[in-house]
C-alpha cells in the first residue's frame, strides 16, 4: 500500500498541527464507515473506538437559545426508511434496487430529485430547524439549497450506522486518523506491507495491462494488479495516461464534475466555547453533539451564489464540533480542540487573494462568537483550509471532499463513469476503489469493499478458467 503523505489515511488523518495538539484536519466525524468492514477487518481490535454525537446535532434559534434534534419526529423516521431502502446498495456494485413498497419508491424518486430547500419546505415552518437540516444536504457539494438534487446529499448522510444505530455520528478517539491506523495494522497483521511518503508518478501498462507502479523517487514496483483510491480522474489520465483508454472513458473522465465549497477551520481554544443563552446542562450538551449555525435556506443560499460568483461566502454556514470533550488526550495541555466545518469558499486559487482565508475564518469565528463570545479571547491557534488546499494537501481535486460531485448524473451506474462504475477499468488488473466510485463520498470504505469483492470474483474466474480443460473440434 502506497501513500503520498508521509502519515495514512488522506483526508482521514489525525495531525499534530501544533506541538502537542492533534486534530482531524480534515474529516472529523464519522457514521459511514460499514460495520462489515469495522467487523470482518477487526478495527476494534487495532483501535478504532467511536463515541456518539449526544444529542445527534443541534442548531441555536433566532431567539439565541439551544434547538436539539434526535432520532424521534416524523421527518427523522422519514429519512430512515428512504435509508432502509438505499443502505444495502452500499456494500453492492451499482445496479440492482432491492424490493420495497410502492410509496417508498415514490418518495425515494423524489428525495433523488428535487432539492433540500424544497424537501424542508414540505416539513418545517422554522427558519433555523429548516437552514439546520439544509446545511447537511449541501456538505461537500458543489450546488445550494434550492438546486435540485440536493436532497439526496441529505439522504446520503442519513445512510450511516454506528454502535449499532442507523444514522447515527460520533466522534473517534484519537482523532479520525485512528480509523486510518486501524485500517493500516489491521492489513499489516495479514502480511501488507504499508509505505508511506511513496508518491505514485506512473501506472506501468504494457499491451492493455498493468504491470506495477513508478514512484516519484524513480522506483519501480512490479504487480499484476494495481488498485487506486486516487481520484478517479487522476487515476485514469494522469497516472496511467488517457491514451491507454478508450474514447469514451476519456471524455467521461474530462467530463467529470469535481467541483467543491467547503472550508475547514481548524482550532485551539483556551477553554470551550461557552454558549450564552444556553443553561449549564444546555451547554455540556451542545459540547457533546455538532451545532450546525445556518439561520434559513435563504441565508445558505446567499452563501451558495457568493462562491458562484469567485467570492468567499460573506456569511457561511458553520458546523461546530469539540472532540476534546469525549477525548481529552487530542491535547497535552489540556487546550481544547475546537472544528469549523464550513461552506461555501470558491475552488480556484485566483479566488483566494492575500488575506481572503484569515478573512473569511474571521468571520466563522465572529458567527461561533455570536453565541459562544468566549472563543474570541480563547483562540491560541487555528488553521484554514480552503478548496485549493484541500487539493494540494490530500489529493481532492478542485477540493471536492467526495471525489467528485454527487449530482443523479454521477452516480450509482453513472459514477464515475458507465465503463468504470464497477471498479474494473478497461486495462487489465487496474481497478478503481475511491470515493469517486459507487457508493460516493464519506468515511465509509464501501467503496474499497466492494472493489475488492470485484477483484476477488475476477481472480476466480481467472483461475476456473486456467483449470478447465480445452476441446478441439476436429
Amino acid at each position: 500500500m502506497l501513500e503520498r503523505r508521509e502519515l495514512v489515511g488522506g483526508a482521514c488523518i489525525t495531525e499534530e498541527v501544533w506541538p502537542g495538539q492533534r486534530v482531524s484536519r480534515a474529516s472529523y466525524v464519522v457514521s459511514m464507515l460499514q460495520p462489515k468492514i469495522v467487523r470482518e477487518l477487526e478495527l476494534s481490535r487495532f483501535g478504532f473506538e467511536a463515541v456518539p454525537l449526544d444529542p445527534p446535532f443541534a442548531t441555536i434559534g433566532a431567539d439565541g437559545r439551544p434547538i436539539f434534534f434526535d432520532e424521534e419526529g416524523p421527518f427523522e423516521e422519514f429519512l430512515a426508511r428512504m435509508a432502509k431502502i438505499v443502505r444495502p446498495l452500499l456494500l453492492r456494485p451499482p445496479h440492482r434496487v432491492p424490493v420495497a413498497r410502492t410509496r417508498d419508491l415514490l418518495d425515494l424518486f423524489r428525495i433523488m430529485t428535487m432539492s433540500v430547500g424544497d424537501l424542508l419546505d414540505e416539513w418545517f415552518e422554522d427558519d433555523a430547524v429548516k437552514g439546520a437540516y439544509a446545511s447537511t444536504g449541501v456538505v461537500g457539494v458543489w450546488a445550494g439549497p434550492r438546486t435540485p438534487g440536493t436532497a439526496y446529499n441529505l439522504l446520503h448522510h442519513a445512510l450511516g450506522e454506528l454502535n449499532g444505530v442507523p444514522g447515527a455520528w460520533g466522534h473517534v478517539r484519537g482523532g479520525m486518523g485512528s480509523i486510518s491506523q486501524a485500517l493500516a495494522r489491521s492489513a499489516e497483521s495479514r502480511g501488507a506491507t504499508v509505505r508511506t511518503s511513496s508518491a505514485v508518478r506512473s501506472i506501468e501498462i504494457r499491451d492493455g495491462r498493468v504491470t506495477g507502479v513508478t514512484l516519484e523517487s524513480g522506483e519501480e514496483l512490479t504487480a499484476p494488479l494495481v488498485v487506486s483510491g486516487a481520484h478517479p480522474r487522476t487515476t485514469i489520465l494522469d497516472l496511467a495516461g488517457a491514451e491507454h483508454f478508450p474514447d469514451d472513458v476519456v471524455r467521461d473522465m474530462r467530463r467529470f464534475k469535481s467541483r467543491g465549497g467547503s472550508v475547514k477551520v481548524n482550532c485551539i481554544l483556551r477553554e470551550p466555547p461557552r454558549y450564552e443563552r444556553a443553561s449549564p446542562e444546555e451547554r455540556e450538551r451542545l459540547l457533546r453533539t455538532g451545532v450546525s449555525l445556518c439561520p434559513s435556506i435563504d441565508y445558505l443560499e446567499r452563501a451558495w451564489q457568493d462562491a458562484v460568483r469567485g467570492e468567499p461566502a460573506a456569511g457561511p454556514y458553520v458546523e461546530v464540533e469539540v472532540p476534546t470533550t469525549i477525548d481529552p488526550t487530542l491535547t497535552d495541555d489540556g487546550t481544547t480542540v475546537m472544528t469549523l466545518f464550513t461552506q461555501y469558499g470558491p475552488y480556484r486559487e485566483e479566488d483566494w487573494p492575500e488575506g481572503a482565508r484569515e478573512a473569511y475564518a474571521e468571520r466563522c469565528l465572529d458567527i461561533v462568537a455570536e453565541h459562544a463570545p468566549n472563543v474570541r479571547d480563547a483562540l491560541i491557534h487555528h488553521e484554514v483550509h480552503a478548496p485549493p488546499d484541500l487539493e494540494r494537501i490530500y489529493g481532492l481535486v478542485d477540493g471536492s471532499i467526495f471525489q467528485g460531485e454527487q449530482g443523479l448524473d454521477q452516480m450509482g451506474f453513472m459514477r464515475p463513469s458507465p465503463r468504470l462504475a464497477r471498479y474494473a477499468t478497461p486495462v487489465g488488473g487496474l481497478y478503481l476503489c475511491g470515493a469517486g466510485t459507487h457508493p460516493g463520498g464519506g468515511v465509509m470504505g464501501a467503496c474499497g469493499h466492494n472493489a475488492a469483492m470485484r477483484i476477488l470474483r475476477d481472480r476466480k474466474r481467472a483461475s476456473l478458467r486456467r483449470r478447465l480443460p480445452t476441446y478441439r473440434t476436429q
